[in-house]
């Protein structure tokens, strides 16, 4: 059933039974200060936008408060649930606002800026916060002005537009919008059948879209974690696609963005943290071989002296640095792609080759293992402007020394989180929810 239907027979109603026939038309005109305790426990952007605005009233103009309520309500073809906000209300003091008190007035001019602010932020970047939902996703936060952008539209008439504009633009953000138009009826429930599975998964998905850069960059890596692919994207093209291996699902691979600024060459491998506290820490407890077998080093970290395994204090592990030297059996194969990152992880080589036949290739601690990595990096050397040559890479490895190349940071790198893909026909694609994030999510939307 058509919302604005029922919005606008609601308002028909309300005018022909309405008791008030003497309205006081100088409530548009009048510009009345909200009282500071009705701002106690608000949203502090909206506590800020009063302050500055010295507690003005800004709602008066009909044409607004008719904008924000008809941008509520067409957020539905975003994946928002009009529901969810607080529509009888604004209705009800954007009819009546000619006859409301000056407390009646007060209130409303709250209700509206704080629901202007509340579908603004959900327009712009999703409902969910995914870096509070899941922790270890990065999402990218644009600089909006919120209280500029309600300043600004207010006084320009233009409420809905400035809610238009404030959406994301990008193509996948669109291809996600008309799948969710023409998978996901919002009077829907059914999450169980072979329908509901899909209206589910191209919702979460769509959500996901809202936590992008708008732009991903003219030249980039794309690393799809659920299908297992990497993508590299030169001129907005797809050129080339390579087998994956990601984090298991206790060490996940975490979901962030940025741009590729050095390539080495036969790298030495420093055990991260969580490998040496669940890994290297109650083997080499066990049995201090472990570390020669590994052709693991250790360090002191406070003289860089090397520690013999017969004198290292397990108890102290955090006191050592344990370096793996360079060579095939390296951990991290022959090749590692780093960039810059908050969890430290980067894309490498593997010392096993073979699991990338395997269906199921969550098996890293974390990192992304590349198949054929030196290929693209000779892919990403010619972005850069570097003519290295697979070959010259080949040499390179042989010799077991280790080779850093600098770049430049011209490929982004944007590891994401998609378990429905879509096509450019809009075919939708299923893929296994390998770290079983879909549900949380889909909870919070409904919520």
């Amino acid at each position: 059933m058509n919302i604005r239907k029922i919005i606008v027979g609601a308002l028909i109603f309300s005018a022909c039974t309405s008791n008030n026939s003497k309205q006081n038309l100088s409530n548009a005109e009048k510009t009345v200060r909200v009282e500071k305790i009705m701002l106690f426990g608000k949203d502090e952007n909206v506590v800020k936008f009063y302050t500055d605005n010295n507690f003005e009233t800004i709602w008066q103009d009909s044409l607004n408060r008719n904008d924000l309520i008809s941008a509520i309500i067409d957020s539905r073809y975003d994946a928002v649930l009009p529901e969810k906000y607080p529509l009888k209300k604004l209705i009800s003091a954007h009819y009546n606002y000619n006859v409301l008190s000056i407390a009646e007035l007060q209130k409303a001019d709250v209700i509206f800026s704080e629901n202007f602010f509340r579908i603004a932020k959900q327009l712009a970047t999703g409902k969910v916060n995914p870096k509070k939902l899941y922790g270890d996703w990065e999402p990218y936060i644009p600089e909006n002005d919120y209280a500029a952008l309600l300043n600004q539209s207010v006084a320009d008439q233009k409420v809905y537009d400035a809610l238009e504009e404030i959406k994301p633009k990008n193509e996948l953000y669109l291809k996600y919008k008309k799948a969710f138009a023409k998978y996901v009826p919002i009077t829907s429930k059914d999450t169980l059948s072979a329908e509901g599975l899909l209206r589910k998964k191209v919702w979460v998905n769509f959500e996901r879209t809202k936590w992008l850069a708008p732009d991903l960059g003219e030249n980039y890596v794309w690393i799809n974690l659920p299908q297992y692919n990497l993508q590299l994207v030169e001129n907005g093209k797809v050129t080339d696609s390579y087998k994956i291996i990601i984090g298991k699902k206790e060490r996940k691979t975490p979901i962030l963005s940025s741009a590729f600024n050095g390539i080495i060459v036969n790298p030495k491998w420093t055990v991260p943290p969580t490998i040496l506290k669940n890994d290297v820490v109650p083997k080499a407890s066990a049995n201090r071989g472990y570390f020669a077998s590994n052709r693991l080093t250790i360090f002191d970290k406070k003289t860089g002296k090397q520690v013999s395994p017969e004198n290292w204090i397990p108890a102290n592990y955090g006191s050592y640095r344990y370096v793996q030297q360079t060579g095939k059996l390296n951990s991290l194969g022959q090749i590692k792609f780093d960039f810059p990152n908050k969890h430290m992880v980067y894309l490498h080589d593997t010392n096993n080759r073979t699991r990338f036949i395997e269906n199921n290739r969550a098996l890293s601690s974390g990192c992304i293992r590349v198949e054929d990595p030196f290929r693209l990096a000779e892919k990403i050397f010619k972005i850069e402007g570097k003519n290295i040559l697979k070959s010259e890479i080949d040499t390179l490895a042989v010799k077991e020394k280790t080779k850093n190349f600098k770049l430049n940071q011209k490929v982004n790198i944007h590891q994401v989180y998609f378990t429905a893909v879509i096509n450019d026909a809009g075919d939708v694609k299923i893929l296994n929810d390998v770290y079983s994030l879909d549900n949380k999510l889909y909870k919070r939307l409904i919520q």
